[in-house]
């Protein structure tokens, strides 16, 4: 199990914290079972929210590149946070 960090920047100013709840289900449903992701740490701040991302690389796949395309299908449409930014 490997640990990817990742930061959501949004696209302009937020009028209040991100919801880490809502951003945690969305992740867990992007998850494929081929990716292994094992657990996810959350976390709001005043520049965005950062990611802690426990995933097993596999033969297809780097635990970091899971990670990645977990977030980016979290952040597709129709997705709350659609037009956020993913930072490594």
């Amino acid at each position: 199990m490997e640990l990817t960090l990742i930061s959501l920047v949004p696209p302009g100013p937020r009028p209040g914290p991100a919801d880490d709840g809502l951003l945690l289900r969305l992740l867990r449903a992007a998850a494929r079972p081929g990716e292994r992701l094992e657990h996810i740490s959350v976390r709001s701040g005043p520049h965005g929210v950062d990611l802690g991302l426990f995933t097993v690389a596999t033969p297809a796949a780097t635990a970091a590149e899971a990670a990645l395309a977990i977030c980016r299908r979290a952040l597709a449409p129709p997705s709350p946070f659609q037009g956020w930014h993913l930072v490594l």
